[in-house]
């Protein structure tokens, strides 16, 4: 009887420090890090982005980039719920300097295949490099349904496009981008693990280089 207290006793002791552990972890992480990783998931995204306008890649190669690219967001660039409210997907904001003044928001994945689709010879797009992305710091904003904490954050960065027409250059700008980005701190078998997933990218200027 008393080896089954006991065994119980430690059972409890463990489970609590477990859980101990985890909220200590979960408010006081290592933010430098994680806002470096942050930093890399978004160039990440921007890699993509650049291999997906790309046409020297083959059509289904700008497919496969695509796919790759979409897992990087909250939903996956599909349905998901934030603060109990369904949303359709993570949004994209595009401008132009032909339209002044006027700023296009769509669905990522459609940003994505109008992307792929564009009707140039060939389009070069480049990105701030994740040592030069400025992120801003964590702030928790709750836990998930599975206690996991969640914290946010933003990247700004900027993202140069340039469009050719039988290899002559025919319309550039540089395009200044803020991305909100979600981090869940999440206990697994393995420890605790950090998600990085991106969220709704908003242009904020765009200016002729």
């Amino acid at each position: 009887m008393k080896n089954i207290t006991r065994h119980i006793i430690c059972v409890i002791l463990t489970t609590l420090f477990s859980v101990y552990s985890f909220e200590v972890f979960a408010q006081n992480f290592d933010q430098a890090n994680v806002k470096s990783r942050v930093a890399e998931r978004v160039q990440l995204m921007n890699d993509y982005v650049a291999y997906m306008a790309d046409k020297k890649n083959d059509y289904p190669t700008r497919l496969y980039y695509r796919k790759r690219a979409l897992p990087l967001f909250i939903g996956k660039g599909y349905k998901y719920i934030s603060d109990g409210i369904e949303k359709e997907g993570v949004m994209m904001q595009t401008t132009s300097t032909n339209r002044v003044g006027k700023v296009t928001t769509q669905l990522i994945r459609d940003y994505f295949t109008k992307l792929i689709n564009l009707k140039y010879s060939n389009v070069k797009i480049t990105s701030t490099k994740a040592a030069n992305i400025k992120v801003s710091d964590l702030k928790k904003i709750g836990k998930d349904d599975s206690g996991n904490y969640i914290y946010e954050c933003t990247c700004v960065y900027e993202q140069y496009f340039y469009a050719y027409r039988d290899g002559k250059l025919v319309y550039k700008d540089k395009t200044t981008k803020r991305i909100s980005c979600r981090v869940e701190v999440e206990s697994t078998e393995d420890g605790l693990e950090t998600i990085i997933r991106l969220g709704d990218v908003e242009a904020i200027c765009t200016e002729r280089t």
